[in-house]
């Protein structure tokens, strides 16, 4: 069987089952007839052989959602299941996104690979965002990071309801040095990884909001 581009090893994938919150886990292994994930901790979601669940993998150029059996699972270090590979699948072109200037600050962590993505880590460092999108942002850092680097944010919209932050990983892209009050900065370059669809609608609906504000006061 032909291995779908989009199942490669450490992407984020998030699967759910009817009556079940969805869950976000990592692809651990890919072989020929099937792909494991590790499993949720706990009695998050328990999975048996033969359970259809309904998985979405986010790319950068698209959403792929699919629906996969369960085949098997492996109560090792780390615990496993094992999906058989869809027959089919549905690409969800991502639409591309407007970006506004806006800053925000936040707190971060740089997120080991060990931890990603169950164990997100406590964010004590400060940061303040220079613009930001559905997809990622660019960010002012004191400390220096690394193209490649995961950081994990908590960052708040203003005018949010409930006053929670936006829980966000995000892949350092791009970073340059910046002089700010004679004192060495790094502006940096993010794509978000793994981020919910509410989360991605919610900072589109802050972006146009800005928009439509900066386009009243210029009018």
């Amino acid at each position: 069987m032909t291995v779908p581009h989009f199942i490669r090893i450490n992407t984020p994938i998030t699967i759910c089952v009817p009556g079940k919150r969805a869950i976000r886990t990592l692809i651990q292994e890919t072989g020929e007839d099937s792909f494991a994930i590790l499993a949720p901790a706990g009695e998050e979601l328990v999975l048996g052989r033969g359970d259809l669940v309904e998985a979405t993998c986010n790319r950068e150029d698209a959403r792929y959602e699919f629906t996969a059996r369960v085949i098997g699972y492996q109560p090792a270090t780390p615990p496993l299941y094992y999906l058989a590979y869809p027959d089919d699948y549905r690409r969800i072109q991502v639409r591309s996104h407007v970006r506004t200037r806006a800053a925000l600050e936040f707190r971060y962590a740089p997120w080991p690979a060990a931890d990603w993505p169950l164990r997100p880590p406590r964010p004590h460092k400060r940061g303040l965002t220079i613009d930001i999108s559905g997809g990622g942002a660019q960010l002012v850092l004191r400390e220096e990071v690394k193209v490649g680097d995961l950081l994990y944010l908590e960052l708040y919209l203003p005018g949010r309801r409930h006053h929670l932050p936006l829980r966000l990983a995000a892949r350092v892209k791009r970073v340059a040095t910046r002089e700010i009050d004679g004192h060495q900065h790094y502006e940096v370059g993010v794509a978000f990884e793994g981020i919910s669809e509410r989360q991605e609608d919610q900072i589109v609906a802050f972006v146009f909001q800005r928009l439509l504000e900066e386009r009243r006061q210029r009018s």
